[in-house]
């Protein structure tokens, strides 16, 4: 589980998973990157859907689920994380090959990572020296 609450891999993926009798939903906030989240009830899991609008360069497919990549992932949860927290999960995507350096740099080049807070913080964290 990601620190955000997020449980994409622990939730069961069944047929009618998006019926509308199971989704309880109630507003839950803003995220630490200004995104709206809203909290969603499926069977006893709680989990948190964070919206926003994202190119499809950022979206890949795991188990037929459209998901984020390992770096957008990364790049989102980089304001929530502590320093070493952080450093830990950049260390193990890439020694698993999720990532490169060099990828993650030209992503955070993009003029849409600018002024996002997530960016920002997975920059300053590459430049100290991870």
């Amino acid at each position: 589980m990601f620190s955000c609450g997020c449980r994409f891999d622990e939730v069961p993926l069944e047929d009618d998973w998006t019926d509308g009798d199971q989704w309880d939903a109630e507003p839950h906030g803003v995220d630490s990157n200004g995104m709206p989240t809203e909290l969603r009830r499926v069977g006893d899991d709680d989990v948190i859907i964070h919206y926003v609008d994202i190119p499809e360069t950022d979206i890949t497919v795991h188990k037929g689920i459209r998901v984020t990549t390992p770096l957008r992932t990364v790049i989102d949860l980089a304001s929530d994380l502590e320093p070493a927290e952080l450093d830990d999960v950049v260390r193990e995507c890439l020694e698993r090959g999720l990532f490169t350096l060099d990828q993650a740099w030209e992503r955070l080049a993009r003029p849409d990572m600018a002024d996002y807070p997530g960016a920002e913080g997975l920059r300053r964290h590459l430049r100290a020296g991870s």
